[in-house]
């Protein structure tokens, strides 16, 4: 084999590599959570979804949790009339449009970032981004933030 032919052939390979697609690359999978996992498996988005719902029910039952929690939206919208914790509590994570690992994995605090269209997706969407911590596998959450406007132009 000639050292051409060698380069080429270790070219072509790293090139197949690097273009394959990989877990950075929007995977849609029947049994998720959401419809696009981003980043993450099923069961870690799952996770995700599962501490961000105890969460909502303590809440709703008066009880005490504690986390950092924002919300917004643009100045004139009406969801900027309604607090937090009330944006929060009556936020429907039952129809998760995305979710996507915004930190490398081994991270101590890892983000995540949702997506949700509560009325479809021609309308205004929500952008939760949410920090967590593994602790002894116990998963707790750090802040959630939350942004209710348009989707971002593609």
């Amino acid at each position: 084999m000639h050292i051409r032919s060698l380069r080429f052939a270790t070219i072509a390979a790293l090139a197949g590599a690097l273009g394959a697609p990989g877990p950075l690359y929007a995977q849609s999978q029947s049994d998720a959570p959401a419809q696009h996992l981003r980043a993450l498996d099923a069961a870690e988005a799952s996770r995700v979804l599962d501490t961000l719902r105890s969460e909502q029910g303590k809440l709703r039952n008066g009880q005490k949790t504690f986390f950092h929690l924002y919300s917004g939206a643009p100045a004139s919208y009406e969801q900027n009339r309604i607090a937090p914790r009330d944006a929060f509590v009556n936020l429907d994570l039952g129809d998760v449009w995305q979710i996507e690992r915004k930190s490398p994995d081994g991270e101590v605090f890892p983000r995540y970032e949702l997506t949700i269209m509560p009325n479809g997706p021609d309308g205004l969407i929500w952008t939760i981004e949410v920090t967590m911590t593994w602790p002894r596998d116990v998963a707790r959450i750090e802040q959630v933030t939350m942004f209710y406007g348009p989707p971002a132009p593609f």
